[in-house]
């Protein structure tokens, strides 16, 4: 067996517990890791530093470290002299090496800017509506007194009359058909005065191309093993085939399960999706691994909107959270698209139950139903686009049929409540046509893109789909040219330490193991590991071991394991949970066929209960009261309890 990194405890082990006490031969200087950034890394002139969200560790023995000194201090207040878009902060420690990390310091964040939806326009004194210029008629518009190439110049008015204003200047300042009306600052003046170009005649056919990745589980490298294209790749991909009529859509559990992103809990994939420029993002129930916090950060820090119509607080299951939208309008020369997000009805199975039982997951039906309509008549969209993180059906094969009603026509509109629907979460390859619909998923962790084509004709002063054609992909064979945008952020000096560390040894396994039987090594670690710290779990001993198979994600080879490969294999933070059980508990959990279970001769009773030992996953389920009559926590993963296991070499036959 090879010599073990017990650096690696750093990734897999809260970052205040050191599991094993070894004594380090000290080299002359050691090293500092960041094990995580702060919560904010971008600040106005005037605005206090903060570093809430910055845990700093030593990068052999994972100890946190608190009493270091900052190069910047909290409450300092930056001034202009500050500004700057790589702004380094030293941290420092006697007897280690500095470490740093960046943050922007820019100028103030203008407001956001009043929109306004429903202004009256005249042309030629003969007032019209907003949708039938912004929407049907094509015209384009341009500031006053500035040149229209577009045609001649007719003189007219867009009366504000019904704003509320600030002080200030106002001014307009987006100027193309179909897109929204926006003003900067105000004026004591409520009318506008802007110029308006001829009608142009609008393309009486368009071809609108969607490219889709759904399920992509952190999978930013390339790897030829697992023929995973990369996120650098698949960028290429799309950024060299779209035009001014694509879309480019994810259905969702983009961050968690590869090291990249896991270590970095998603911000490298965000920074590499906000390259790509994607349009939307549908909400997936591991978007809620890391907490809603943690959510909260991928929508401040995303580019588009994460979307799902469906999903509640279970509060009064009717607030959204505020990070949340239940829809998206994306404008593409001309055309508006509305895209519904939508998750699974009753997903919160498929996340951990103290994250979970804060929301509420109906059915989307009705919801996309509603917002299609309002789409289509209050907001002029021509397409209608619903992206599900949910199946749609099982496997590969089949028809969506709990989504035919929405494959009809809505009587208000005389058009489909949608024109198309893309599928994600059980990471299968599907295509297909339901009722005149066309749908697809495309795989998991970036195997394949799905090509949504979509042929719209006009008619009657809008677009409407003719037809539309899926395809899917296979992205490792067909994406073969890296992004150098998206390499480039792999060298930058906050990611550079964890990327070098991606492939040191943990272990080097002797045998191969499917999924199953790599979740029974794991049962056995955790037994061990209880029984083997017993003063880490209240002095309990426990005579049984239990873990869901869905947790090991991935086969494995004999051979080396790494850092990255293991994080494939097992993502996933779960406490491990002693759970108080009776015989019935037991028998439950050895004869589901979602788990694997581990004991060393019968469970010894007391009173008619005895112990065992599972993840959080599994005694915070929905249904867990079929496994267990009570249970706790306790501050260490199952993933720290494996690699412990593995490094005490007490089962030298793996």
């Amino acid at each position: 067996m090879n010599k073990l990194n017990k650096a690696w405890l750093l990734l897999i082990a809260p970052i205040s517990i050191c599991l094993f006490g070894c004594v380090y031969s000290a080299p002359l200087k050691k090293e500092l890791r960041i094990y995580s950034y702060p919560n904010k890394t971008k600040f106005e002139i005037g605005e206090a530093f903060s570093s809430e969200g910055l845990v700093v560790v030593d990068n052999k023995t994972s100890e946190r470290i608190t009493d270091y000194t900052s190069s910047l201090n909290d409450g300092y207040v930056f001034t202009q002299s500050d500004k700057s878009e790589a702004f380094n902060v030293t941290i420092s420690k006697e007897s280690y090496v500095d470490v740093s990390y960046t943050i922007k310091v820019v100028a103030k964040i203008a407001p956001e800017l009043t929109k306004l939806t429903a202004p009256s326009i005249s042309i030629n004194n003969n007032v019209v509506s907003w949708n039938s210029v912004s929407h049907a008629s094509g015209y384009q518009y341009s500031i006053a007194g500035e040149e229209n190439k577009s045609g001649s110049l007719t003189s007219t008015s867009l009366d504000v009359s019904t704003l509320s204003l600030v002080d200030g200047d106002y001014s307009i300042s987006v100027i193309a058909k179909g897109d929204n009306v926006y003003y900067s600052d105000s004026d004591s003046s409520n009318v506008v005065n802007f110029s308006i170009s001829s009608p142009i005649d609008p393309p009486s056919n368009i071809d609108m191309s969607i490219y889709y990745i759904n399920d992509t589980h952190g999978s930013f490298i390339r790897d030829a093993s697992n023929y995973e294209a990369g996120i650098s790749y698949i960028s290429k991909y799309i950024k060299t085939h779209r035009d001014n009529y694509s879309l480019t859509l994810s259905g969702g559990d983009m961050f968690q399960g590869g090291y990249e992103s896991n270590e970095t809990r998603g911000k490298i994939m965000i920074e590499a999706m906000n390259e790509i420029g994607f349009d939307a993002m549908s909400l997936g129930n591991h978007e809620f691994d890391w907490g809603e916090k943690e959510i909260e950060t991928f929508a401040e820090t995303l580019d588009c909107d994460i979307i799902s119509c469906n999903t509640f607080y279970s509060s009064d299951n009717v607030t959204r959270p505020s990070w949340l939208s239940p829809y998206t309008i994306i404008q593409k020369s001309g055309v508006k698209i509305g895209v519904i997000g939508a998750i699974q009805e009753g997903i919160e199975t498929s996340i951990t139950g103290s994250i979970s039982e804060k929301f509420y997951f109906p059915s989307s039906n009705s919801y996309i139903k509603e917002y299609s309509t309002y789409l289509r008549k209050d907001k002029g969209c021509d397409v209608i686009i619903a992206s599900f993180h949910d199946k749609g059906f099982e496997g590969s094969s089949g028809d969506p049929s709990k989504f035919s009603d929405l494959t009809q026509t809505d009587p208000s509109t005389n058009l489909k409540y949608v024109d198309a629907m893309f599928f994600a979460h059980d990471h299968v390859y599907k295509k297909g046509t339901y009722n005149g619909v066309p749908y697809l998923e495309a795989g998991l962790n970036g195997k394949y893109i799905g090509i949504m084509s979509l042929s719209l004709s006009y008619q009657n002063n809008r677009y409407i789909v003719s037809s539309g054609s899926p395809s899917v992909i296979n992205a490792y064979s067909e994406a073969t040219t890296p992004d150098t945008a998206i390499e480039a952020i792999t060298q930058k000096e906050e990611y550079k330490d964890m990327i070098t560390h991606a492939d040191d040894t943990i272990y080097n396994f002797a045998n191969y193991y499917s999924k199953e039987n790599f979740t029974y090594v794991v049962c056995q670690a955790m037994y061990w590991y209880v029984n083997s710290h017993k003063s880490e779990f209240d002095n309990v001993t426990i005579y049984f071991a239990s873990h869901n198979t869905g947790g090991i994600r991935s086969t494995v080879d004999s051979g080396v394991m790494t850092r990255r490969k293991l994080i494939k294999v097992f993502p996933f933070d779960n406490l491990l949970s002693i759970q108080v059980c009776n015989s019935t508990n037991i028998s439950n959990m050895e004869d589901s066929s979602y788990y694997r279970t581990y004991k060393e001769g019968d469970p010894v009773y007391v009173s008619g209960l005895t112990h065992a030992v599972s993840i959080s996953y599994i005694t915070e389920y929905k249904y867990a009261h079929y496994y267990q009559q009570s249970y706790k926590n306790y501050d260490i993963t199952a993933r720290a309890a494996l690699v412990a296991y593995l490094i005490s070499g007490v089962n030298p036959n793996l």
